[in-house]
């Protein structure tokens, strides 16, 4: 009977790739599996350690090529918002794996603004987060970084202008959690780097003893 019922289950709400979108069906793989592979990173390269300067380290998961970046595009721009928990629950993996010994108090989702939180009618940040939190048994504090003018968006400005962009953009509430903590700050891509530059500034300014980062993918310079 249980067979007949997860039959039935699979015809009636078949498993889809959290990439393209394509029904899987009774494959175990889906066709966009070796292309993840392939832009999966590892090692130095999965290591945000020195690529931005405020961060103390952090995690990327993938580089931001196709499928993941199709993945990426369909959560953003195509409602798919139940992509972020599948993303959050890798980027929380991809922390373990990498940075075993790191203890963080927090994680920390980067503000969207209202305008996106209003088009897409979620924050994605805040879902990775929320789905990091509860795999490594750590609270969620989105009460304390906070967007405080509207920018435009980072992907519409060339590298120069994604950092003058948000210079002064982020502000803090209940600051004196963050005194001696270390914390995560959670983002889903990361091209420049000055979004978590910027936010890590204003959280190391506001008490934080360390400020890591950990993103879903990474725009790799050529």
């Amino acid at each position: 009977m249980k067979k007949v019922l997860s039959l039935i289950r699979a015809l009636l709400f078949p498993k889809r790739c959290i990439y393209c979108g394509e029904v899987i069906g009774f494959a175990p793989r889906c066709r966009c599996e070796m292309q993840r592979r392939r832009c999966r990173l590892e090692g130095e390269a999965a290591l945000l350690r020195g690529v931005i300067p405020r961060l103390a380290g952090g995690v990327a998961c993938y580089r931001y090529e196709d499928p993941v970046r199709r993945g990426i595009h369909r959560l953003k721009f195509g409602g798919a918002s139940q992509f972020a928990a599948c993303y959050g629950e890798e980027m929380a993996a991809k922390l373990r794996e990498e940075l075993p010994d790191l203890r963080p108090d927090a994680v920390i989702p980067i503000p969207s603004t209202r305008k996106e939180r209003a088009e897409r009618g979620y924050d994605i940040p805040h879902l990775m987060a929320q789905q990091i939190a509860r795999h490594l048994a750590i609270p969620i504090w989105d009460d304390i970084l906070i967007k405080e003018s509207e920018t435009q968006r980072q992907h519409d400005l060339s590298l120069k202008e994604r950092k003058s962009n948000l210079i002064g953009a982020f502000g803090l509430c209940n600051a004196e959690r963050l005194q001696g903590r270390i914390v995560l700050l959670c983002d889903d891509v990361t091209t420049s780097g000055a979004t978590l530059e910027e936010a890590a500034k204003v959280l190391r300014a506001g008490g934080a003893a360390q400020v890591w980062g950990v993103v879903f993918a990474r725009a790799m310079p050529r």
